[in-house]
């Protein structure tokens, strides 16, 4: 009985189905990962060290309350006002008055944000964020 022999040849490893196994379980662990976003940290809000206040300009004050509501000048602004057209009352057509924002220590920052954004609307530009300095005193 006569064999063929077979041919010397070097053993190779295929490394396309080593590449399609990596990329499958690449996006296996994309698709499956939960990216958790922290929001609740804890931030301290600072206190200013110097003041710098503000004598002798027109000003109106809107202050924002830790539920969210607003006084604008001390007075309580109702749920369903519009806070730009009262800023906007309040600017009227001499020289655009200082935007005073006092805030309380746990109001939400996007209800202080929505001030600014009032306040930018009716072309209120000058902003100043009202702190309590380390002794006790506010100014803005």
């Amino acid at each position: 009985m006569k064999f063929r022999s077979r041919s010397e040849q070097t053993p190779s490893v295929e490394l396309t189905p080593l590449i399609d196994v990596v990329f499958l379980l690449l996006i296996f662990f994309m698709i499956s990962t939960t990216f958790v976003s922290r929001s609740g940290l804890q931030v301290r809000v600072p206190e200013a060290e110097t003041t710098q206040p503000n004598p002798d300009r027109p000003r109106v004050e809107v202050m924002v309350t830790k539920a969210g509501g607003y006084l604008v000048d001390g007075k309580d602004l109702p749920a369903d006002a519009d806070l730009a057209a009262v800023l906007r009352r309040k600017a009227g057509d001499g020289e655009q008055p200082l935007l005073v924002i006092r805030a309380d220590r746990d109001a939400r920052h996007g209800d202080v944000t929505a001030v600014m954004d009032a306040g930018k609307e009716v072309g209120l530009n000058r902003i100043a964020i009202s702190t309590r300095d380390e002794s006790g005193g506010s100014t803005p």
